[in-house]
């Protein structure tokens, strides 16, 4: 009886794997579960409200820091709270009643923990407050926070 060489087998097996048909993962947009309101204008972010739907943490900004800059943008804003996580996205504008977030999303988000991340507030048309929340992957926004922008 003819013996098999111990890595000849670990080849044999891999061989078996690579014929098998490849699974494609969903997109971050696709993945993302629920995609809130169907009917926002172009530019407008749909976003579910606060909230946690399946027993999912639920997230909540309680500070900001600091809480205005330059219309030009590219303000290093650091926001404190819970239930943050590496896909959290940043918004800054204004939530309608309609569901869906008007405004501008962060060009940066460093996520330093899930209690603190640093965002870099994009340009904004003209000096004025605006709201900024955190939203979740699956369209959860968190609470929102003042932010004013000065010429």
């Amino acid at each position: 009886m003819r013996r098999i060489h111990p890595r000849a087998g670990i080849l044999l097996a891999a061989l078996a794997l690579s014929t098998l048909p490849l699974v494609h993962s969903a997109p971050r947009a696709e993945a993302a579960g629920p995609a809130g309101p169907a009917h926002c204008a172009p530019g407008a972010f749909p976003v579910l409200g606060p909230g946690a739907p399946d027993g999912a943490p639920e997230g909540r900004l309680v500070a900001l820091r600091p809480d205005a800059g330059p219309v030009d943008g590219g303000t290093q804003v650091t926001l404190s709270g819970t239930g943050l996580t590496p896909y959290t996205r940043v918004l800054f504008g204004s939530l309608g009643p309609d569901g869906c977030f008007t405004g501008r999303e962060a060009p940066d988000v460093v996520v330093l923990s899930d209690t603190a991340l640093i965002a870099t507030a994009p340009q904004w048309p003209a000096a004025e407050a605006v709201s900024v929340v955190a939203v979740t992957p699956c369209g959860q926004h968190t609470n929102p926070l003042a932010f004013t922008y000065v010429d």
